[in-house]
């Protein structure tokens, strides 16, 4: 009889146990959909970047601060526009919905220090425009018709040290056209938490990523991110090793 009335008690028990456990939503893929938005004035374009931070992996938001990206419940979000404070999501502890809506108010950059000249930051469309029109100062070179119009002349711009050290110029402002862009673009990826780049290191990876001027050209703003976080992956592990 004792025994009997062990095995009824300890039946609801076992049953309470079983469905107490909760289900593990955490790696369960998730959709953000939100909206940034600046309420003490109208802009007219948010210049807006969403990064996954656990996996380092983001996407462009949309010209009118919207924007969908799909994560794992346990990812932590960042969310930057350039202007403004990163704010930072995560669902990690929330009831588990297969789509989340939020809206995220956004608040000024405030900086306090010595009275410096700020010059405004380019926007990735206004970037891209630049990349488009990099083009390199013509000056004279020697052609075979010049050469024998003016055999005197196409001598000259051949080897006069003058000739020689406009072309020097033309291909070194062409050079520092492209690097200067580059720079401005390193910028935004650095203030969206996509790249850690110290200051002193915006010149070294420049040099190390060696862009093709078409591909900087032509190349959407995916495909350009792309190119420079693989790129800045090889220049971290090198400078780790140094």
């Amino acid at each position: 009889m004792k025994t009997f009335l062990f095995i009824l008690l300890s039946i609801p028990l076992f049953g309470l146990s079983q469905t107490d456990q909760k289900p593990n939503y955490n790696d369960s893929l998730i959709t953000v959909k939100g909206v940034v938005k600046d309420t003490s004035y109208d802009v007219g374009f948010y210049n807006t970047v969403v990064m996954n931070k656990s996996i380092g992996k983001g996407i462009f938001g949309e010209y009118d601060g919207s924007f969908s990206i799909s994560v794992q419940k346990k990812h932590k979000i960042g969310i930057s526009v350039v202007g403004y404070q990163t704010i930072y999501i995560s669902f990690k502890d929330s009831a588990y919905k297969p789509v989340y809506n939020v809206e995220l108010f956004l608040q000024s950059l405030e900086y306090v220090g010595e009275e410096v000249i700020v010059h405004p930051q380019k926007t990735l469309e206004q970037l891209k425009e630049e990349r488009a029109q990099i083009a390199k100062r013509e000056v004279p070179v020697v052609t075979v018709e010049n050469a024998i119009q003016s055999p005197i002349t196409a001598l000259y711009v051949a080897f006069s040290k003058r000739e020689k050290t406009k072309r020097l110029v033309a291909e070194m402002e062409y050079k520092d056209k492209q690097a200067d862009i580059l720079r401005e673009i390193l910028k935004i990826y650095v203030n969206a938490d996509i790249l850690t780049l110290k200051d002193n290191e915006f010149e070294e990876f420049i040099s190390f990523l060696n862009i093709n001027t078409e591909f900087l050209k032509t190349a959407t703003d995916y495909e350009l991110i792309t190119y420079i976080q693989g790129k800045y992956e090889h220049f971290a592990k090198i400078k780790e090793g140094f």
